[in-house]
């Protein structure tokens, strides 16, 4: 590597670092480090060419499509600006893949980063758990007050938070694949515990399948016996969490019908499955417009449980049908692709933790519009091209050699 390059070098992976830590940032930061990369892997991109002889550009255009479709509805909405927010949020889907797939990514091991990334959200959990449990211990039997406090503490939404925390556990274990060590152990268990705690359902079970993904086939030697009964500990203390119980309980105790009256959480969600299906009933080819499908939501919800849901601010909670109803059926295939192209990488590879990482996210894609917020979006696009990026095999072959 010519000396020149160094800083440059340097500096890509400084601030892929910094990226790798967003639970950390507020979100203006988190948008300027991520402007400052795209500066520095531009300039490196000028420097050393292309990151590979054969440029992945299928995986990009796949990627980055959700963006695309977005920005190119935006001059036939009826609300042009307010579109071009909407696309806006999506651009790191395409501009990532671009920096670290079609440029050299950051010479760091695939590791570093998503250490980073956990350690980022294990000091998240703490930040905004510990102090509202220590000053007011009755928190931990009201999920809505505690998940609030903690949006407070925190600035960032509990259930983003819960993302961080699950994800951050099963990069855990699946590093400890390599490096079985005591204190990974106890990462695992502090973030996996601290997700259940903020009592987001959906994330709980998607960490639980993600979980099963990455335990042991087979007789597994010392590995097996080592996880599986961390297993079994974590799936009891996930299953009665304190704050978990009582949404649990709702879940299966609410009809399974649009309610006439505002009475839980459970009943919300059945009032936005209602909405969402009923919008994409009459939008499914064409959509109505990325700037139209929460005012058509809220024209719904006014029909449903005297109009208690009607605040504007809804979508369908569903991020396949948020698409979907938006952009027609290229929306939808522009869902499936994002995760059915990595997946396919991933189970090619024997990727373990890519395909653990692509299916949590796409579990949870479908209780929350998981890529409709700079959290959520930088969030999927930096764990998935990262790791796309840097193929475990390859690192594993290079340090044998």
């Amino acid at each position: 590597m010519p000396r020149s390059d160094r800083p440059l070098d340097h500096a890509a992976s400084g601030l892929l670092l910094l990226l790798s830590a967003q639970a950390l940032w507020p979100l203006p930061l988190t948008g300027a480090t991520l402007i400052a990369f795209a500066a520095v892997q531009l300039l490196r991109g000028v420097r050393h060419g292309h990151a590979s002889a054969r440029r992945p550009w299928p995986w990009v255009l796949a990627l980055g499509l959700p963006f695309l479709l977005l920005a190119v509805r935006v001059p036939f909405c009826e609300e042009p600006v307010a579109a071009w927010l909407i696309a806006e949020r999506t651009v790191p889907l395409l501009l990532l893949p671009v920096l670290l797939l079609l440029v050299p990514s950051p010479p760091l091991p695939r590791q570093l980063p998503l250490d980073v990334f956990s350690g980022a959200a294990l000091l998240l959990g703490l930040r905004g758990l510990l102090p509202a449990l220590f000053d007011h211990p009755g928190l931990i039997d009201e999920p809505r007050a505690l998940r609030e406090t903690f949006a407070e503490a925190t600035g960032m939404h509990a259930v983003y938070a819960a993302y961080h925390l699950f994800l951050a556990a099963l990069i855990q274990t699946a590093l400890m694949r390599r490096h079985r060590h005591a204190l990974r152990i106890a990462f695992l268990m502090a973030c996996a515990v601290m997700g259940a705690l903020l009592a987001s359902r959906m994330p709980t079970l998607a960490f639980l399948v993600a979980f099963a993904m990455l335990l042991p086939r087979g007789s597994g030697g010392a590995w097996r016996r080592l996880l599986l009964p961390v297993a079994g500990l974590l799936v009891l203390l996930l299953l009665a969490a304190p704050t978990l119980r009582g949404r649990w309980l709702e879940a299966f105790t609410t009809p399974a019908t649009v309610p006439t009256v505002a009475a839980s959480d459970t009943g919300e969600r059945w009032a936005l499955v209602h909405c969402g299906l009923d919008l994409l009933e009459r939008n499914a080819l064409t959509g109505l417009g990325p700037d139209r499908v929460r005012g058509a939501m809220d024209e719904c919800l006014r029909g449903v449980a005297g109009g208690a849901y009607a605040d504007g601010h809804h979508g369908p909670h569903d991020q396949l049908l948020l698409w979907w109803i938006g952009l027609g059926l290229p929306g939808a295939v522009a869902f499936v692709l994002l995760f059915a192209v990595p997946l396919r990488v991933a189970m090619r590879r024997k990727d373990a933790l890519h395909a653990a990482l692509l299916v949590f996210l796409a579990l949870c894609c479908l209780t929350e519009d998981l890529l409709d917020r700079q959290w959520g979006v930088v969030l999927f696009a930096f764990l998935n091209t990262w790791v796309l990026a840097r193929p475990e095999a390859a690192e594993r072959n290079s340090a044998a050699g």
